[in-house]
C-alpha cells in the first residue's frame, strides 16, 4: 500500500505522463488496499472498481468472453454469436453479453434486423443504466443506415423521457439536435 501511494505521488511530480501512468492506476491500487484493509472487502471493491465498472444492475462478464473475444478477433463471427446466444439463454439480463452480441451485429455482420431485434428486446425493461446510451445509439445508427429517420428521433424522444444522469440526457438530446436538424422542432424533457 505504501509502495502504490509513494508511486502516486510521485507521478504528480513527473507531469501529465506522471499522473497518467502513476498517479491514477497506482492511487486506485492504493486506495483498493486501503478500504478493504479498513473498511472491509465491500467497501475496496465499491472504492475502487465502482469508478470503472458501476455495480447497480451490471452483472459481470461471463468467464467465457475471452474466449468469444478471441473468435471475433478471428472473424469467426457465427461462432461467437452462437456462444453468445446459449449464454444468454442462460441469463438473459447480461448486459455485457447483450452489448457484444449488439456489436458483433452492427459493426461486423451488419445484420439489421437481427440487431433491432435484440436491442428492442433490451430497452423494454423499465429503468436504465448509464450502459444503456450506447446501446441506445447503436438504434439510431440501425436506424438511420436503413432510412428510418423518423424512428430514430422517435426512439431519441422517448429516451429522453427516462431516468438517465444528466450527462448523459444531453448526450441523447446532442444527438436528437443532430439528426433533427435546424428547421424541426424537437419536443425532449
Amino acid at each position: 500500500m505504501l509502495g502504490s501511494g509513494a508511486l502516486a505521488i510521485c507521478g504528480v511530480g513527473m507531469g501529465v505522463g506522471g499522473v497518467i501512468l502513476f498517479t491514477v492506476p497506482c492511487g486506485l491500487v492504493c486506495a483498493h488496499i486501503f478500504a478493504r484493509k479498513f473498511l472491509g472487502q465491500w467497501a475496496g471493491n465499491q472504492i475502487a472498481f465502482g469508478i470503472y465498472y458501476p455495480t447497480k444492475n451490471v452483472t459481470p462478464p461471463p468467464p467465457e468472453f475471452p474466449v468469444i473475444r478471441a473468435k471475433i478477433a478471428n472473424e469467426k463471427y457465427d461462432e461467437a454469436v452462437s456462444d453468445l446466444e446459449k449464454l444468454l439463454e442462460k441469463d438473459p439480463g447480461n448486459y455485457h453479453v447483450i452489448a457484444l452480441l449488439i456489436d458483433i451485429f452492427v459493426d461486423k455482420t451488419h445484420d439489421s434486423k437481427n440487431a433491432y431485434e435484440l436491442i428492442s428486446a433490451y430497452l423494454r425493461k423499465g429503468s436504465r443504466i448509464p450502459q444503456d446510451v450506447p446501446i441506445v445509439m447503436k438504434l439510431v445508427d440501425v436506424y438511420l443506415d436503413n432510412d428510418a429517420t423518423e424512428k430514430a428521433v422517435e426512439l431519441l424522444n422517448a429516451e429522453l423521457k427516462k431516468k438517465y444522469h444528466p450527462k448523459d440526457l444531453k448526450a441523447l438530446a446532442r444527438r436528437l439536435e443532430g439528426i433533427a436538424g435546424d428547421g424541426e422542432v424537437i419536443s425532449h424533457q
